[in-house]
């Protein structure tokens, strides 16, 4: 089975695909662009330059395609160029696992269940780019395509593959080590999963024969600031240097209060189990 990573160089892409390159019965092929990749094996490609594309994904001709590219502030260009090329050449036999995220359900009264509505926000928003780029590509999807899975992810966290944190730990690890305080809001709550939960959790999609929307993570929902308190204790850092931070909010850069997730659906079809 060949499996292509689009954006294998990312924090997620980068434990999804060595995770399947040590797969014995997988062939799999990762992309960059940006990023630069911290091992050698990867294609650079502009996966919205409609020509490079074609030559790639013809070359390769996957079994299944993983759509781990990310890039929040040209999201929109991302789905309108490099998703819609890649639908194009989709057949029925070839399998997308697309990477979605929380923030579709932007109307922030969750736990949200796979059913739910999708929200978007108004264009002048802060985080409207982001969020109805991936309201879009998902009924985007849902419209051309049946062999298809779209895996809704809350915020990321912990070691990939190559040891890399995600930027909040990170920062949350440099305050610590510093002895300097730092604040996470109370009032906004998530589903935080495990950057090697979800990897794996992945993996083990990619042969089966299931399609459909996926909440992904664990069955516990925290706001940022219990969340990160927990963190530092785990670091082995005294969770009293986090502090609560301001609700105070400006027009149009409103946070979603509650995009946590039910995630029971997912457990009925994956081993994996999440921290």
């Amino acid at each position: 089975m060949k499996v292509v990573v689009f954006g294998a160089s990312g924090y997620v892409g980068t434990s999804v695909y060595k995770l399947l390159e040590n797969k014995s019965d997988m062939e799999v092929i990762g992309t960059y662009l940006e990023t630069e990749p911290e091992f050698d094996e990867l294609h650079k490609l502009d996966i919205n330059d409609p020509e490079s594309f074609s030559d790639f994904f013809k070359k390769e001709n996957p079994d299944v395609v993983i759509w781990s590219v990310m890039n929040g502030p040209n999201e929109y260009e991302l789905t309108d160029q490099g998703l819609l090329h890649l639908i194009t050449h989709l057949t029925p036999a070839t399998k997308l696992i697309y990477i979605s995220s929380d923030f579709v359900y932007s109307a922030g009264k969750g736990p949200y269940m796979e059913e739910d509505p999708l929200s978007t926000l108004p264009d002048d928003h802060v985080y409207s780019n982001y969020t109805n780029a991936k309201v879009k590509a998902e009924r985007f999807i849902q419209n051309e395509l049946t062999n298809y899975m779209i895996l809704r992810a809350g915020p990321v966290y912990g070691e990939n593959q190559i040891g890399k944190l995600d930027a909040r730990t990170d920062e949350l690890t440099y305050h610590l080590r510093s002895g300097q305080p730092i604040a996470f809001r109370d009032d906004l709550f998530r589903t935080f999963v495990h950057v090697e939960d979800l990897a794996n959790a992945i993996v083990e999609l990619v042969p089966k024969d299931v399609t459909g929307i996926y909440n992904v993570g664990p069955s516990t929902n925290k706001s940022f600031y219990e969340f990160m308190s927990g963190m530092a204790e785990q670091l082995g850092y005294q969770s009293s240097l986090v502090e609560k931070a301001s609700e105070y909010e400006e027009a149009d850069e409103e946070v979603p209060k509650d995009i946590s997730l039910v995630t029971e659906k997912i457990t009925d079809i994956v081993n994996q189990r999440f921290r």
